[in-house]
C-alpha cells in the first residue's frame, strides 16, 4: 500500500506536527502521533486508496473532527473511529491540546481477504456506505492500555512493530465486536457499550450520592478519585443521563433542597448551605433553572398548603 508524501498542516506552533508512519508485519500501514500544540489543524495521511481507517485518539483540550467533505463534529477522549480512507479525517483544536492518536489503514483488498463473510464487518461497512461519515466506539480501560502500549512500542529509533501490530489488531477486534452490537440495537439505552464505562458511571453515581451535599465536594474530587478526565466523564454522563456531570450534581442538590423546603424545618439560607452552596444567590439561580421558580416562592406555595 503506497502512501503519499507527508505534508502535515501547520498548527501555528513552533513546529509542525508530524505523523510517524509504519508498515506493519501483517502488511497494513499505521500512523501515530503524540505531541502538544498551541493550536491543532492536522489531517490523517492521505493514502490514495479506498478502504477504511481505524483511528484511536486521546487528548486533553477541545477537539473537533471533520471527514473530508463532511460536517465537523465534537470528539471525546478515549475514542476509536472508523472512517473511509478516501475521506480522511482532520483533527482541529482552537487552543492548547495534548494529542495522541494511532491510525490503522485497511485497504479494501486486505479487508476482503481477512473479513470476507464476517457479519460484523459487513454491517459496519454497510452503515458507512449508506452515508455515515464516522462510526465511533468508546474505549474501556483495557483498550486505553493497549493504545498506550502501541504508542510506546512505536517510539524510538527501532520501534517494536510486532507489538504495535498486535495491540492495533486487538483494538480493531474490539471495535468490530462492540460496534456490531451497538448497530444491531443490543444496547439501545445509551451509547455506552462496554462494562468498564458502565462500571465507572455507577462508581461515580454512588460517590455523588454519598458526598454531593458537602461544600468541599467538587467535580475535581471525582476526577482524582476515578483517575479519569473531565471530557470523558462528561461524555459518559451525557450518553446515559442526557446532561453534564455538573448538571447532574446540581440537580441532585436542588432535588434534595426541594424536599427540605417541603419539610419546613429550616430557612432557605440554611438549606442552601447544607446542600453545598456557599452563596445563597447561586443556590437561588440554580433552583430557578431547574424548577422555573425561586426557592422562596416555592416555600410560600408549600406553606399555603399547610
Amino acid at each position: 500500500m503506497s502512501m503519499k508524501s507527508q505534508d502535515p498542516t501547520e498548527s501555528k506552533t513552533t513546529k509542525p506536527l508530524q505523523w510517524q508512519v509504519f508498515t506493519l508485519p501483517v502488511g497494513l500501514k499505521a500512523a501515530m502521533i503524540k505531541d502538544t500544540a498551541q493550536r491543532l489543524e492536522l489531517a490523517l495521511p492521505a493514502t490514495g486508496e479506498k478502504g477504511f481507517t481505524l483511528s484511536v485518539i486521546n487528548y486533553k483540550g477541545d477537539l473537533r473532527i471533520q471527514p473530508e467533505g463532511g460536517m465537523e463534529q465534537e470528539a471525546s477522549p478515549g475514542l476509536s473511529l472508523l472512517s473511509r480512507m478516501d475521506r480522511p479525517l482532520t483533527f482541529r483544536c482552537p487552543g492548547p491540546i495534548q494529542f495522541t492518536a494511532l491510525a490503522v489503514f485497511i485497504p479494501e483488498a486486505w479487508a476482503k481477504l481477512f473479513f470476507d463473510g464476517n457479519a460484523q464487518f459487513d454491517k459496519i461497512v454497510q452503515v458507512l456506505e449508506d452515508g455515515e461519515s464516522i462510526i465511533t466506539c468508546r474505549l474501556g480501560r483495557r483498550q486505553l492500555s493497549l493504545f498506550s502500549a502501541s504508542l510506546a512500542a512505536g517510539q524510538g529509533i527501532a520501534p517494536h512493530l510486532l507489538s504495535v501490530q498486535n495491540n492495533a489488531l486487538s483494538l480493531l477486534e474490539y471495535f468490530l465486536s462492540n460496534r456490531h452490537r451497538g448497530l444491531l440495537g443490543a444496547n439501545p439505552v445509551s451509547d455506552i457499550e462496554n462494562e468498564d464505562d458502565l462500571s465507572l458511571i455507577r462508581e461515580v453515581e454512588s460517590y455523588i450520592s454519598e458526598c454531593y451535599c458537602s461544600d468541599t465536594f467538587t467535580v475535581d474530587s471525582i476526577l482524582k478519585k476515578t483517575y479519569t478526565s473531565y471530557h470523558r466523564l462528561n461524555f459518559l454522563f451525557k450518553s446515559i443521563h442526557g446532561m453534564t456531570i455538573s448538571e447532574y450534581i446540581r440537580n441532585k442538590r436542588i432535588e434534595k433542597s426541594k424536599e427540605m423546603i417541603a419539610d419546613n424545618a429550616k430557612s432557605i439560607s440554611q438549606i442552601a448551605y447544607e446542600i453545598g452552596y456557599s452563596s445563597i444567590s447561586n443556590y437561588i439561580l440554580a433552583f430557578k433553572k431547574v424548577y422555573q421558580i425561586t426557592p422562596g416562592k416555592y416555600k410560600k406555595q408549600m406553606d399555603s398548603l399547610v
